[in-house]
């Protein structure tokens, strides 16, 4: 996905998930939620450390393992009740992460599931105009979520 795409998915996905915690957690953390989602969108790409043409890490291993960004938020949904607006925080962030490696999942070059350098792909979308339908998908589903919890 290009990175427009990866921010617009990593939205709706903060979004739908925004929408489920609120009615449990409140508005401040729903919404903390949706706004870390953003820069989450893009961390699997940043946190790779370019350092001039190169990267630190090769594009498409470490950062986009998908078991890092689930054990992410596996912590982060779990520690809601304790600390809600922290929680929220690294919550929505590991949604923005996983949203990434889910829209590069569904590209021919796929991402790592069980292990850092073996990727997978689903082959639904290629770069470009086909990741308008995954993105408009992310956003009825957000709309839905956010009318039926929050309106």
């Amino acid at each position: 996905m290009t990175g427009n795409a990866h921010r617009l998915f990593g939205l709706a996905f903060g979004a739908s998930a925004g929408a489920i915690i609120t009615p449990s957690y409140g508005v401040m953390p729903g919404l903390a939620v949706a706004a870390m989602a953003l820069p989450g969108s893009t961390a699997p790409d940043w946190l790779e450390i370019r350092i001039g043409p190169a990267t630190l890490i090769p594009h498409r291993t470490v950062t986009h393992w998908l078991l890092p960004w689930l054990g992410l938020a596996g912590v982060s949904a779990a520690s809601l009740p304790d600390a809600p607006l922290l929680a929220a925080l690294l919550f929505g962030f590991s949604v923005g992460g996983l949203s990434h490696v889910i829209g590069d999942a569904g590209t021919p070059s796929g991402v790592p599931v069980w292990h850092p350098a073996k990727r997978h792909s689903m082959r639904l979308w290629d770069g470009g105009t086909s990741e308008f339908w995954p993105v408009l998908l992310a956003w009825v589903i957000a709309a839905i979520l956010i009318r039926s919890l929050l309106l």
